[in-house]
């Protein structure tokens, strides 16, 4: 009777060899999918970034329209992450606008994904040249109308670029494309400076 219970089991698991293939066979698809699985977080940062910026733009157009005081929204890209703040922007006489001399409500951009440098603000002009936003600071200034402001130098088209420190792209961008403050999204080649 034990003699026939021996006869009947057979002896489960697998080999060495076998177990060998099949973590090799893991190993080289985890090394032909991952850069795509790097991509795709790239470009999820990136579109998260994006939006973020086009909804801080269109906070600040709204307070200012609601509040009735000039807004702006202020771009940091020196800091350790690139943030922005939305601040109060009052003219002088001149029609000038000063921006405050500290700002304390800075929100860092893609809860902090972004790595410094990866935001670019440009403007351009009607002849197209691109050209650095305000000397000192990075600010698109909205006034009680939601429109860009007259005492901005930011020209109609103003382009914010949020963009990949991994290549080219991808890359992503919100353009104010008039003067009214339409906003635009573009991506990757489209986003051209």
């Amino acid at each position: 009777m034990k003699r026939q219970r021996l006869l009947n089991s057979s002896t489960a698991g697998f080999t060495l060899l076998e177990v060998l293939v099949v973590v090799i066979m893991i190993a080289v698809l985890a090394a032909i999918a991952a850069p795509g699985w790097l991509a795709f977080l790239n470009q999820q940062r990136v579109g998260k970034a994006r939006n973020q910026l086009t909804q801080a733009i269109r906070d600040a157009q709204e307070q200012a329209k609601r509040t009735k005081v000039n807004r702006a929204v202020v771009f940091d890209n020196n800091s350790d992450s690139p943030r922005f703040a939305i601040v109060s922007i009052v003219p002088n006489s001149n029609n000038q606008c000063s921006l405050p001399a500290s700002v304390t409500n800075w929100t860092n951009l893609g809860s902090g994904e972004i790595q410094q440098g990866n935001v670019r603000l440009t403007t351009k002009t009607e002849t197209g040249t691109v050209q650095n936003a305000l000397a000192s600071r990075d600010v698109l200034i909205f006034d009680t109308y939601g429109n860009i402001a007259p005492c901005s130098t930011v020209q109609p088209f103003f382009t914010i670029t949020v963009q990949s420190t991994s290549g080219i792209n991808p890359r992503r961008c919100v353009r104010v494309a008039s003067i009214l403050g339409a906003l635009q999204e573009d991506s990757d080649a489209a986003c051209q400076s």
